[in-house]
């Protein structure tokens, strides 16, 4: 009973404030409608508070404001109102502006959360989505109604933030090819060469006795001193790990990453680069070191069984201290984020971390207990 009396307030209080309007000049006319319906729903304010890092390692967070960041879906046979593509996660629901148009300017008005209350509807006040609300529309003349549900979707998982699962043993990739390491290590002790590095389209690298960093580009036949840029005594010469991938700027080219420990920093990995070009009449390229000055906050640690991935477009860094370190500019800087965590459960201290053929996951094993992990990031 008390909803029909509250709502039989609202009707009345409209109907004065119609009859009002129109005054007592006889010539004033109006169109009096009696059909009625939502023709549009947008979100115009919807705050999102988001969660990073500061620097210094401190815990903070910001706020994004989005506008009409979703479209929505009016039925009008079932009288629902809602959103496919949901509203990404953090969207503070509970306070959004929206924009409601209706058929012929029909009186809008929201029911209460909790109860029966009917309060009109501005496009200035701050509406709670945190549940499915009704929404009313009045004919002109304020005798029928008609009640739409209105829906707002949103994420309930971060998905800037790797999800993680525990898989079994059966479940990991291969993690490269046996075969092929042990081809290439004896391609290399042929060679009278110490270590076998990696390869890239063309080029295979490994280290000679004497710590010169030899290339190849006949599978291994014939070795040669590869072309190495200042500094030469500061290539990695422990932990070592190799990264080849397709160079975006030219076509035949290999831009390749080498990373490890060098003995004359205690602080740092050191990184260099290479770009191969192996199409028709290429020139050679040298090694060229990326300097780790004290003008370099984001250099990469020093790190043990380092693992270099690429991933979603970005450049990972994986190994012991158990962070991700994610650089977007080619090795030049390195940087943690909450987008890019190993799972809190991996107990491993010892482990490696590669990705599928596919590209599509993150695999992590672990060598001293067996567990295996895998990961996957949607932005």
């Amino acid at each position: 009973m008390k909803r029909y009396i509250d709502v039989l307030c609202v009707v009345l209080t409209s109907a004065v404030l119609y009859t009002s309007c129109m005054g007592d000049d006889s010539n004033s006319s109006g169109t009096v409608y009696d059909d009625m319906a939502i023709t549009a729903f947008r979100l115009t304010t919807v705050n999102r508070y988001l969660h990073t890092t500061t620097k210094t390692g401190k815990d903070s967070v910001y706020k994004k404001t989005l506008s009409n960041p979703v479209n929505f879906i009016i039925d009008q046979n079932t009288y629902e109102i809602y959103n496919t593509d949901s509203l990404p996660y953090g969207c503070d629901v509970k306070h959004i502006l929206a924009t409601i148009s209706s058929k012929n300017n029909g009186q809008i008005m929201i029911k209460s959360v909790v109860g029966d209350t009917l309060k009109f509807y501005y496009n200035t006040d701050s509406i709670d989505f945190s549940t499915p609300r009704q929404v009313q529309v009045y004919t002109s003349d304020l005798q029928k109604y008609r009640t739409y549900t209105v829906k707002v979707n949103v994420r309930q998982v971060d998905n800037r933030e790797m999800s993680w699962e525990l898989m079994s043993l059966k479940d990991l990739p291969q993690y490269g090819s046996e075969k092929y390491f042990e081809e290439w290590d004896e391609k290399v002790k042929a060679a009278g060469l110490r270590e076998f590095i990696g390869e890239g389209t063309i080029e295979a690298y490994a280290y000679s006795n004497d710590g010169k960093l030899m290339v190849s580009i006949d599978d291994g036949l014939t070795w040669t001193p590869d072309s190495i840029g200042d500094n030469a005594s500061l290539l990695p010469t422990s932990n070592i790990e190799f990264l080849s991938l397709p160079f975006a700027v030219n076509d035949s080219t290999d831009y390749q990453l080498l990373v490890g420990s060098n003995e004359n920093d205690t602080e740092h990995s050191v990184v260099w680069r290479k770009v191969a070009e192996f199409g028709y009449d290429f020139d050679p390229c040298k090694w060229v070191q990326i300097p780790f000055s004290h003008y370099n906050k984001y250099a990469l640690p020093k790190l043990k069984n380092i693992d270099l991935v690429y991933y979603n477009g970005l450049i990972l860094a994986i190994g012991s201290d158990k962070n991700i370190y994610q650089s977007r500019d080619k090795g030049i800087t390195w940087k943690t984020s909450s987008a890019y965590q190993l799972p809190k459960s991996l107990e491993s201290n010892d482990f490696i971390a590669f990705t599928d053929i596919l590209g599509q996951y993150i695999w992590v094993y672990g060598k001293d207990n067996g567990e295996v992990w895998r990961g996957l990031k949607i932005d």
